[in-house]
Parts: structure tokens; C-alpha cells; sequence
């Protein structure tokens, strides 16, 4: 006769496993995004004419099989980021400075140096998901209905009865063509707040996301012998790398079986070291 404690560990494990999960979902920070009279279709519209401007006037890589893998890795993240469903992509960018951005609506561009300096796959699934962050949280629409004030209102009132284009709506709102997105400057909540989705986002996507942390101290540390665009470009909110691993601690630390790095990663790093060498060129970004 078998005895009837045995079957008890069994059905405990996946109670456990289930306790565990929803444990780190409820510990940690809840993020909401600020106001903003954009839809999410105006997102899409607004980042991908901006994008066809971007890619004529930055040096683009070109390379097929790094935008393969920026994109694979790009949109294993994307799919844990909440809010609208974006159309994500992503594409290198051939300059040696280390530094990424994002276009509303899902368009992220990832310079080729930061692909040379990280370490492994998840130091720049921190920096792409720090990205997709910013588009997940609308900071750059949030931002321009922020700055713009009533004027804004008036702009998409006026798309009721005429052409609201996205290039128009930049026009009207004296953005010096679609290259204007890139003259908004997040502030340092944003930062944070896109410093701790991101965090949330590799967890989910069972990366190692002490990376993140990783990231932003190696750059400081390099940024002692020369300057560092990521930087300039992101305002520090302070202890950056110290507030990722605080919201690491409040998920329960690193997922188990997390992620570090991937053949994929390697690859794509000795194909960008065998493109003809960058240029230098900071780029107002």
C-alpha cells in the first residue's frame, strides 16, 4: 500500500514555483507612463518617418547578418516590454562612439562601438533594453507634449480637419525636420525609470540583469580616459548602476538558468571588428 505523503513534495514544487514568480512580479517597481496626448499610432507614424531621415544622414552599417542578430535579440526583449505592441527594429549604427538611441514607435539604433566594448550578450541586451524602455514608457512623445504645452493641443486638433502627418506635426511644432526627435533631451527620471524597466525587462527575458549594472560601470570607468557619447547623451540620475541592482534584489536576484552570453553575441562581434573602420563622429543624439 503506497503511502499517501508521498505524492505531497510533487504537488507542493510547482505551488512553490508559482509562489516564487509571483513573489518578484509583486516586489517590484511599478512604472506608469506620463501624460501624453499622442496615440500610439502617431508613435509608429512619427519614428518611422523619422527613421527613413536618420538613416540618410548617420554612417549606417549595412550589415545584414548584425542587424539579423540585433534584431533577434531585439525583439526577445520587446516581447516583455509592456504597453503597445510596437513594430521594433533594430539597426547598427557605423560609429565607433558607444551609444544607442530610439525613435518613438519602436525604432532603435545601436552604435557599432558599443557592440566592440561590451563584454557579452547581456551587457548589450541592458543598453537595448534600456532603449526599449524609453519607447515602452513614450518618453520621446510625453517629452514633446511636455515642451510643446497648449501649443500641441492645438497641432492635433488641427489633424481633425487636415493632413496630421507625423512630419507635418514636427513642423508645426518647430522641430528642424524629423533629426528634431533626436534634439530631445530625457530627463533624469526618465533615465531611471528606463534604467529600472530595463532591469525588469532582462529578468523576464532570463538574462543576467546585473549586466545592466555591469554596463554603466564600465563605461564610467572608461569614460576616466576619454569621452564616452552614452554619457552625454543620457543624463546620469545618480548611482545608476546602484538603483539597477536595488530593483535586481526586489525581483529576488538574477532569474535562475539566466543568460550571460551566446555564440550569436561572438559572431556578431567579430563581424563588426571585420567592417572597414568607423568614424568618430558625435552625432547630436
Amino acid at each position: 500500500m503506497k503511502s499517501p505523503h508521498i505524492a505531497k513534495p510533487v504537488l507542493i514544487l510547482p505551488f512553490l514555483c508559482l509562489l516564487v514568480a509571483y513573489c518578484a512580479e509583486g516586489q517590484r517597481t511599478k512604472l506608469v507612463p506620463g501624460f501624453d496626448l499622442f496615440s500610439s499610432d502617431q508613435d509608429i507614424q512619427m519614428g518611422r518617418q523619422s527613421s527613413q531621415e536618420v538613416e540618410s544622414q548617420l554612417p549606417m552599417c549595412n550589415d545584414a547578418r548584425v542587424d539579423a542578430y540585433l534584431n533577434g535579440l531585439g525583439r526577445v526583449l520587446a516581447a516583455h516590454a509592456p504597453g503597445p505592441k510596437y513594430p521594433y527594429q533594430f539597426k547598427c549604427v557605423n560609429d565607433a562612439d558607444v551609444n544607442a538611441f530610439a525613435l518613438p514607435g519602436g525604432y532603435v539604433y545601436v552604435n557599432r562601438g558599443t557592440i566592440e566594448l561590451v563584454t557579452n550578450e547581456a551587457q548589450l541586451a541592458g543598453v537595448m533594453a534600456h532603449e526599449i524602455s524609453h519607447v515602452a514608457l513614450r518618453h520621446s512623445t510625453a517629452q514633446l507634449t511636455k515642451n510643446a504645452g497648449l501649443e500641441i493641443i492645438f497641432v492635433l486638433a488641427s489633424g481633425l480637419f487636415g493632413n496630421n502627418s507625423a512630419g507635418g506635426m514636427l513642423a508645426q511644432l518647430g522641430l528642424r525636420g524629423r533629426m528634431g526627435l533626436l534634439s530631445l533631451r530625457f530627463s533624469r527620471a526618465d533615465e531611471s525609470e528606463a534604467d529600472i524597466l530595463g532591469t525588469q525587462i532582462m529578468y523576464d527575458a532570463a538574462y543576467d540583469p546585473r549586466a545592466m549594472a555591469q554596463f554603466f560601470e564600465k563605461i564610467e570607468a572608461d569614460s576616466k580616459e576619454r569621452p564616452i557619447q552614452f554619457l552625454s547623451d543620457h543624463p546620469d540620475p545618480d548611482n545608476r548602476a546602484g538603483r539597477v541592482m536595488e530593483e535586481v534584489k526586489l525581483l529576488g536576484g538574477p532569474p535562475a538558468k539566466y543568460k550571460t552570453d551566446s555564440a550569436g553575441s561572438q559572431k556578431a562581434k567579430a563581424e563588426v571588428h571585420a567592417l572597414p573602420k568607423a568614424p568618430k563622429a558625435h552625432t547630436d543624439q
